[in-house]
């Protein structure tokens, strides 16, 4: 064996030894109840919201009609960066959020999350904070804080947050807030002085400043936490406070959670409404799959057979080859976190076709060069070297269009470009690298002197 064929041999080994070890290994091990490192697990595909289950919702941003283009598109990309925050804090693996329609909608797709009605809320929610003094209440009706039937100049009633097995109250309140949650720094949960879960924040050193000098000015007095325009809570200031601050009420730990991670990501420059919602099952995921699979398993046992009756012995190089490429994607699509979904899954089943056209293309041409006389080892070298342009330019053509389906697509759509694009590269790869290896080894080993083809 040369030097350089064992060098090309150990290359393709490390390759395929790699990407088993990424893409295949845990995928396998958990089944078979084979011991695997948990870092090695965390490189598993993960699956989309077709495959795995979760939400698919639609919002609708409510910008003010006479906005200018520039500041509407300001308003959608806020919205966007907001939602992401909010979504990542979930600890929602692989979200999906972006805009969609005439730019005034958000699509918003959380594979795996079960608690529907929590998420919606943490997404919709504005999350406008305002720490105002409160000049009158509590009142069991908006009337009641009116003074001579008016209500007074500089001040505005707000409603309190409803306590289970309690009506309503209503606080007389200066419309000026003395500290606004654009201020925030960080909020964290906490717990009071009767350890009951409560909401910790940090203002920013403006804000803090601000907060010092209202705070100082007015102790003894109420304030009022308002969120989104209904009091959370109201506690006497006792001394001068600056930096820090807390939101108290009867919460629940899930409540602070909540209510933290919405100030850490800042308000919503407008407010949402949902459009469309839609709740997939993992049943159906696991159908999908099951699906996907078994037409894979299908189209690749059709494949090898026409390969092996078609190109006899050297069918087998091609079928090996087809298994390392789909290998190989497996490890490219684990390594770089991509996401797979059931386009993804058309994505991967329309790489074994690609593989079978590559190795078509280059087992003709082998065939004619055999038959205009030349030897195994000349029509091997002939038929690569002379078939590897045509096939750079159709991979790179279709690379081309299948990074302006994962520009231009979403979701699906661009899940099926990142597998096409993986599949289209480890093709490349192997159809002419790969292959001719096998064939080198064939020869070096065998010492065959008439090719099967």
């Amino acid at each position: 064996m040369s030097k350089n064929l064992r060098l090309k041999s150990v290359v393709l080994f490390v390759v395929l030894v790699l990407s088993s070890a990424i893409g295949v290994f845990p995928i396998v091990a958990p089944r078979l109840g084979i011991a695997h490192p948990v870092w090695l697990l965390e490189k598993k595909i993960k699956l989309g919201l077709d495959l795995r289950g979760g939400v698919h919702l639609v919002l609708g941003i409510q910008v003010p009609p006479e906005t200018p283009p520039a500041g509407k598109q300001t308003i959608v990309n806020e919205v966007i960066e907001i939602i992401e925050h909010r979504v990542n804090e979930l600890g929602v693996a692989e979200p999906l959020v972006a805009s969609q329609g005439n730019g005034d909608e958000v699509l918003v797709q959380l594979p795996g999350v079960t608690d529907v009605d929590r998420a919606k809320t943490i997404i919709s929610t504005t999350g406008t904070l305002d720490l105002k003094l409160v000049e009158r209440g509590p009142s069991a009706t908006p009337d009641a804080l009116l003074i001579n039937g008016s209500l007074p100049t500089g001040t505005e009633i707000v409603p309190a947050r409803e306590e289970p097995g309690g009506g309503m109250a209503y606080y007389l309140v200066q419309s000026a807030a003395a500290v606004s949650g654009t201020e925030i720094r960080s909020a964290r949960p906490s717990l009071d002085e009767n350890n009951r879960p409560s909401v910790s924040f940090t203002l920013k050193p403006e804000g803090g400043r601000k907060f010092g000098e209202v705070t100082a000015a007015n102790i003894g007095r109420p304030l009022a936490v308002i969120l989104d325009g209904t009091v959370q809570s109201v506690a006497n200031i006792e001394n001068r406070i600056t930096t820090e601050g807390r939101i108290l009420g009867n919460f629940t730990q899930q409540d602070v959670q909540d209510l933290s991670l919405i100030l850490r990501s800042g308000s919503l420059p407008a407010k949402l409404t949902y459009l469309e919602e839609q709740t997939i099952g993992a049943s159906l995921g696991a159908d999908s799959i099951r699906a996907g699979v078994i037409a894979s398993v299908a189209g690749l046992a059709l494949v090898m057979g026409f390969l092996l009756v078609y190109y006899r012995w050297s069918g087998f190089n091609a079928v090996a080859a087809i298994v390392v490429n789909l290998i190989i994607v497996l490890g490219l699509m684990s390594y770089t976190g991509s996401v797979m979904t059931l386009p993804g899954i058309a994505g991967f089943v329309l790489t074994i076709g690609i593989g079978v056209d590559s190795n078509v293309l280059v087992f003709e041409r082998i065939k004619e060069e055999l038959e205009d006389g030349r030897s195994v080892r000349a029509a091997l070298d002939a038929g690569f070297n002379r078939v590897f342009r045509t096939l750079l330019d159709t991979h790179v053509a279709a690379l081309v269009a299948a990074a302006f389906l994962f520009q231009f697509g979403t979701g699906p759509i661009s899940g099926f470009a990142v597998t096409l694009s993986m599949g289209l590269a480890s093709n490349l790869f192997t159809s002419t690298f790969a292959s001719r290896t096998f064939f080198e080894l064939a020869m070096a080993t065998v010492r065959i002197q008439r090719l099967s083809i």
